[in-house]
């Protein structure tokens, strides 16, 4: 598997000034950051951030909003994710740092120096496959080969397995602690107040979060990169305690905070877990209790929970063929499978395949109305898959001639989704469904930032205050809208826009 780490310093610059890797999130074809990242890059250059402030020692750190969050819901109740679109100066900035050639030379030996025998990492940022879409596709399909298939091949080996997480990774990492990751904690506390590419992308972390130490912002290839500078330094410290502990016969695949490690010896396994536990809270990090076990079942438990369910129970489908006599029954199944296990991979294949059908099938006699209600419910108990669902919403929608019902039935859906908390990515995605007729009729219901630009308002997506007002002056915000292709959208999102393993 490639990985960002194997380019040069001049492609990693370019991979991470991407569009597709700056913004994590999934949003309508027709956003498109690329102009915004262009036009940044042209204009800062080689200047220096100091550079850069409108005013003298007025750090952008000093300022609330610096980022662009989308609140992402998580339980269709009131946990929920924010997702940053980064400041486009400071990722800019940041990105230039750390890709110079010393800087990204020595990343690279220190990613070096993390690596052993017992730990396989497949979680630092990869180069998009040739067959794949998407560099999402490649990032699922190396988690589905290298975590779950790998932990079945290594039930061969090993009778017992250890799973955990950490809780709230990105949101517990301590900016200080990238300094440690890189030189060394007791180097780094030598060196405090020096300059240090550690302390260079501690700086930008606070100078996108109102100056916090506690978190960095999750969205985007670059933050998952440097999640990884503090997770591989927690694996060679892991290593180095085993050794001194002298337990040798493991193995620990780790996918970014997703621990699966694997041993013989249940006594030498439990004992790994406290190291691991110790290590991580050195770090500022917890395992998540609700998510740890220890099971000698390395083979079943390999696969998650919704996976398994629904591979052993009835047979339902014949590949992506249902076997249900109607999509209101397949959809009520879709249902339990989304209440008995939120926000799973199953429920989001699972709707992406009935998606496909609804949308390929000419003539749907079932009552129109059923089915959304049913849909809804599937997304309430499965916010993961809003756009999976509302692609699905929306192609019903389309099949309705009378234009009266239809615009009802629009208004209806989604005044039921926006009386969840916390949905600005469903207003994202509500938007591509509504655009024709708000366009028609000049509606803008939509009080999140990033819509009101897709319909033309001039609005700011970050906190530019801190910054040089000629720097920003024509900054292109209107051209985050692609028109050419908003115009070319059909009426209804078609399943191929939100599948990521959709092949064009």
């Amino acid at each position: 598997m490639q990985t960002v780490l194997s380019l040069t310093p001049k492609q990693a610059l370019e991979y991470f000034m991407d569009a597709e890797q700056y913004c994590g999130i999934a949003l309508p074809s027709y956003i498109n950051f690329q102009p915004i990242l262009d036009y940044v890059k042209t204009t800062i250059g080689a200047k220096e951030l100091a550079n850069c402030l409108k005013e003298e020692k007025q750090y952008p750190s000093k300022f609330d909003q610096v980022n662009y969050k989308i609140l992402v819901n998580k339980d269709g109740k009131y946990a929920y994710r924010p997702i940053q679109i980064a400041n486009p100066y400071l990722y800019y900035l940041l990105v230039r740092s750390i890709t110079t050639k010393e800087c990204w030379e020595a990343l690279q030996n220190r990613f070096d120096e993390f690596k052993d025998s017992h730990i396989e990492v497949s979680s630092i940022p990869p180069m998009k496959n040739k067959k794949d879409k998407s560099t999402l596709a490649t990032i699922i399909s190396n988690w589905w080969s290298n975590l779950e298939q790998r932990s079945i091949e290594l039930s061969i080996k090993y009778k017992y397995m250890f799973i955990t997480d950490i809780t709230n990774c990105y949101g517990s990492i301590y900016t200080h602690s990238i300094n440690w990751a890189i030189l060394g904690k007791e180097e780094a506390k030598r060196n405090i107040g020096k300059s240090s590419l550690g302390h260079t992308i501690d700086t930008y972390m606070q100078g996108m979060q109102y100056g916090q130490t506690n978190g960095i912002p999750q969205g985007g290839a670059l933050f998952d990169f440097i999640a990884e500078i503090v997770l591989g330094y927690a694996d060679k410290l892991l290593v180095e305690r085993l050794k001194e502990e002298q337990i040798e016969d493991y193995k620990i695949l780790r996918y970014r905070d997703d621990y699966r490690i694997f041993s013989n010896n249940k006594d030498e396994l439990e004992k790994i877990s406290i190291i691991l536990q110790t290590v991580l809270a050195d770090l500022n990090f917890n395992m998540n209790a609700s998510k740890t076990i220890l099971t000698d079942s390395i083979v079943e438990n390999a696969i998650k929970p919704d996976k398994y369910f629904y591979i052993s129970n009835i047979p339902a489908y014949k590949k992506e063929q249902s076997l249900f006599a109607s999509f209101q029954k397949e959809l009520l199944y879709i249902l339990s499978i989304a209440k008995q296990y939120p926000n799973s991979g199953t429920t989001c294949m699972l709707m992406t395949n009935i998606s496909k059908r609804i949308q390929d099938d000419a003539t749907i006699y079932e009552n129109i109305h059923v089915l959304i209600a049913i849909v809804i419910d599937i997304a309430i108990n499965s916010p993961k898959i809003y756009q999976q669902a509302l692609a699905c919403i929306s192609n019903l929608i389309n099949r309705i001639e009378d234009e009266e019902i239809k615009i009802n039935l629009i208004k209806d859906v989604y005044n039921k989704l926006s009386a969840l908390p916390n949905i600005g990515h469903i207003q994202i995605w509500m938007q591509r469904i509504t655009i024709p007729l708000d366009k028609k009729y000049g509606n803008n219901p939509y009080s999140e930032t990033l819509c009101k630009i897709i319909y033309g308002d001039h609005n700011e997506l970050w906190n530019l205050e801190w910054l040089k007002p000629d720097l920003c002056a024509d900054l292109p915000i209107d051209k985050i809208c692609d028109n050419k292709a908003l115009d070319e959208m059909v009426p209804y999102i078609k399943i191929e826009e939100v599948d990521v393993f959709s092949y064009q």
